[in-house]
C-alpha cells in the first residue's frame, strides 16, 4: 500500500487507547455486562490475582444458572446466563421480566490499600432480591477475605455488640410505626411475624441466643466494618424493614492485617 494510503488509513482509525493501569493497592473494576447482567472483573499488576478473584466473582453471581459454560468467556458467560433467563428461542423475542436470576448488580465499597469489598444484589423473576451478599479479597493474593483476617474483637463481642445494636434499631422501627400507625393488630403483626420481637422486654427473642446473629457476611468501607442483619420478610412488609447493615466506625473496633492502613486513613481524615 502506498505511503499516502497509510498515513490517510492512521488517520481515520480510532487512536489506540491504552488499558488503566491498577495504581498501587488498588484493582481496576470493569463492568462485564449483557441484559440485566453486571458482573465486576478486576486488573491487578499480580495476574494469578485477578484471575483468582475474577473466578470467585463469576461462581457467586452466575453459579445458578445451568446453561452457563464456567470455560467460557467472563463476556460469554454473562450473556449466556442474560439469554437462559430472558429469552424465548421458540418466539425468538426477548421477555419482559424473565425467570429464575433476572440480573445481579454490585457496588464496590472499598477498593484501596490492596482491599477490594463489594455488595451485590442479584434479581429473581425481576424482582431484586431483599437481601445483599459480600465479597471482600486481599489483592495481594486474590484470597476471599474472612472477617478475623481484618477485625482482631473476638466474634462473641462482635455478636455482643450487633446484638444490642439490633434491639435498638428495631426498637426505635416499632416505636416509630405504633406512632404512624396507631393500630394494634398492626403493632401485633409486626412484631410477631416480621421482627419476632418482644413488647415486653423491647427484645429480639433470637438475641437469646449467644451464637446469634452469624458475623460470617461482612463488607468493609473507607470509614467502617458493616455487619449485616436483614429481616427476612415478605415484599408487602416492606414499609416495616429498617436498615439490615450496622455500621461499626474503625475506632470502635480493632483493626488487624491489611485493614490497619484504611483505619488509620479513616482516622486521620476525622
Amino acid at each position: 500500500m502506498p505511503l499516502k494510503s497509510l498515513l490517510l488509513l492512521a488517520l481515520l482509525l480510532p487512536p489506540k487507547v491504552p488499558a488503566p493501569t491498577p495504581a498501587s493497592g488498588r484493582a481496576v473494576v470493569v463492568d462485564v455486562h449483557a441484559g440485566s447482567f453486571h458482573v465486576p472483573q478486576v486488573t491487578l499488576p499480580n495476574a494469578t490475582a485477578a484471575r483468582r478473584i475474577n473466578r470467585q466473582l463469576l461462581r457467586l453471581l452466575l453459579e445458578y444458572s445451568d446453561q452457563v459454560d464456567s470455560m467460557a468467556s467472563p463476556h460469554q458467560q454473562v450473556r449466556q446466563a442474560s439469554r437462559a433467563c430472558c429469552y424465548d428461542a421458540e418466539a425468538k423475542s426477548w421477555m419482559a421480566a424473565g425467570e429464575g436470576m433476572t440480573g445481579t448488580q454490585y457496588d464496590v465499597l472499598l477498593n484501596q490499600d490492596n482491599i477490594l469489598s463489594f455488595s451485590f444484589t442479584k434479581d429473581y423473576n425481576g424482582l431484586t432480591a431483599l437481601e445483599s451478599e459480600h465479597l471482600t479479597f486481599d489483592l495481594r493474593t486474590g484470597r476471599a477475605l474472612l472477617l478475623a483476617d481484618v477485625i482482631a474483637d473476638p466474634p462473641a463481642q462482635l455478636q455482643r455488640r450487633l446484638r444490642a445494636a439490633i434491639d435498638r434499631r428495631l426498637g426505635a422501627e416499632m416505636d416509630r410505626i405504633a406512632l404512624e400507625y396507631q393500630d394494634t393488630a398492626t403493632l401485633t403483626y409486626v412484631a410477631d411475624e416480621v421482627f419476632d420481637w418482644d413488647r415486653r422486654t423491647r427484645h429480639a427473642r433470637a438475641t437469646s441466643n449467644p451464637a446469634w446473629p452469624a458475623i460470617g457476611d461482612f463488607a468493609l468501607t473507607p470509614g467502617a466494618l458493616w455487619l449485616f442483619y436483614p429481616i427476612r420478610a415478605r415484599r408487602l412488609d416492606i414499609p416495616f424493614l429498617p436498615d439490615g447493615t450496622y455500621r461499626f466506625p474503625y475506632p470502635r473496633v480493632k483493626p488487624r492485617g491489611l485493614l490497619v492502613p484504611v483505619a488509620q486513613a479513616a482516622t486521620k481524615k476525622h
